[in-house]
């Protein structure tokens, strides 16, 4: 129970990315957050959990167009922008608006082969 009394824990457990081939996600996303690629965490032949609780799911993902635009799903940080931005797109990912540089952060959007867009920052 919360501090507040809530019967809902006040964290995310999880957060879903959904994809189309889980075995290449799984190594482009490992590779992001450098994890190793461990086969006893896929579940059912459709789930895949990293050790930060992102869950890779390619249930009835086969065949899904993938759209155009997506909201950004996750958040990210790091202390150097530009290395971060130079290893995202050598990993395969596409940048979609470049670094911005504000007084306070510097971030920009980048997406997987599935159109998951995320956000990388770096706070000043």
């Amino acid at each position: 129970m919360s501090e507040s009394g809530a019967p809902i824990q006040a964290q995310v457990n999880g957060y879903f990315i959904y994809v189309r081939n889980l075995e290449s996600a799984i190594v482009m996303y490992s590779k992001l957050f450098g994890y190793p690629v461990k086969e006893e965490e896929m579940l059912f032949g459709h789930l895949y959990f990293l050790p930060n609780g992102v869950i890779l799911d390619s249930d009835e993902m086969k065949g899904r167009p993938i759209p155009d635009w997506l909201p950004v799903s996750l958040k990210l940080g790091s202390d150097n922008i530009d290395s971060a931005r130079n290893y995202v797109q050598d990993l395969g990912f596409e940048i979609i608006k470049d670094i911005n540089r504000g007084p306070k952060v510097s971030w920009f959007l980048f997406k997987d082969p599935d159109g998951n867009t995320l956000m990388m920052c770096q706070d000043h």
